[in-house]
Formats: structure tokens, sequence, C-alpha cells
């Protein structure tokens, strides 16, 4: 007996008996999930504006998103590779900014996750147009990508342009010399 019990302790302190694992070993802290991201666009939107919700989480599955701040589920249809759908920010959506989860249809898990900021509905931003060469102007265009058509220009020397905290990616919206909305490139404005 005195042969046997030194090796059941010592099997005991590595956490191995007969085979199985000691409560100890079970205990291994698990990763925390990894989601797939929702592209949400534009980032930063009033309350009662759209936006549009895209994602690649769900294959060729449609999807639905979810957020406190939508009016209720947006339906996701896929395309064969990712899901995309509108979505309507709630009138009486407070500002601050809100997650946006999709799950798959046929899951009850999300697959992707987003954040979604909504700003207040009166609120303008004075910008001033920098990094723009003497007698040149800033495109502004009809949408947040250089492929979109330009809808005007902002001159060089404009010290005021008002502007909303909307925002995509690098992208401001804001309001050009002729009147028209359109979207300028963040890194040519800075705000006042």
């Amino acid at each position: 007996m005195d042969l046997i019990r030194p090796a059941i302790l010592a099997a005991t302190a590595t956490g191995t008996m007969l085979g199985l694992a000691t409560s100890a070993q079970a205990a291994v802290p698990l990763s925390p999930v990894a989601y797939a991201a929702v592209n949400i666009s534009p980032t930063t939107v009033h309350a009662g504006q759209s936006v549009k919700m895209t994602t690649t989480a769900c294959g060729t599955r449609p999807a639905y998103a979810n957020s406190p701040a939508l009016t209720g589920a947006a339906t996701l249809a896929t395309n064969g590779y990712q899901a995309s759908g509108t979505g309507t920010v709630s009138k009486n959506t407070l500002p601050g900014k809100y997650t946006v989860t999709v799950t798959c249809q046929s899951q009850t898990q999300a697959a992707a996750v987003g954040t979604l900021t909504v700003s207040a509905k009166k609120a303008v931003v004075h910008y001033r147009v920098v990094h723009v060469r003497y007698g040149h102007h800033l495109r502004v265009r009809s949408g947040p990508s250089l492929h979109h058509r330009v809808v005007g220009t902002l001159n060089w020397r404009n010290a005021h342009v008002h502007g909303s905290p909307t925002t995509h990616t690098k992208w401001v919206k804001v309001t050009a010399d002729n009147g028209r909305t359109g979207w300028a490139y963040a890194y040519y404005l800075r705000a006042r």
C-alpha cells in the first residue's frame, strides 16, 4: 500500500487519475466569440433616417438585423455571397451609439455585429477647407466615395462650410457652394 499511495498522490497532483480530468483542468476559460462585421452606411445618422446594412456572415442564407435604434427587424436579402438590406432609425431614438446584431435564417445566435451612431437632429458642424492648393476646389460628390458623380465644389478660401455630423468612413456630408448637399473627403475638412 505504501508504494501505491505516492503514485495516487502524484497522479492527483497532476490532475489525472484513471484517465479522467479534474475539475481544475475542466475549468479552462473559453475564448471570446468573434463575430463577423456588419457594414453600416452611413455610420452616423439622425433619427428617422435609413441605413444600408451588409454582411458576409450568413453566406447564402437571408439574415435579420436588429437594434434598439431601428424601428423593427430589417430583412437582409442574399445575393449568394452577402446579405444586404435597409433599416430605418426610429424617430424617437435618442442620440448615442447603438449595437446592430445580425442573425442568419435558422439561427438564434448573432452571426455579425456592428455599431450605428445616432446624432442630434438639429446638429450642424462648421468646417474649414484645408489641404487644398491656391486656386483649386474641393469636389463634393453625390455619395461617400470617388465612384459617385461630382455635384458641386467647395472653394479653397471658404472659411465656413456648414456640414452635418453624418459620416461614412472618411467622408462627411456637406453643403456645396451651389447649395447642393453631397459628400466631401474628411481629410480636406477641419471642424471649427
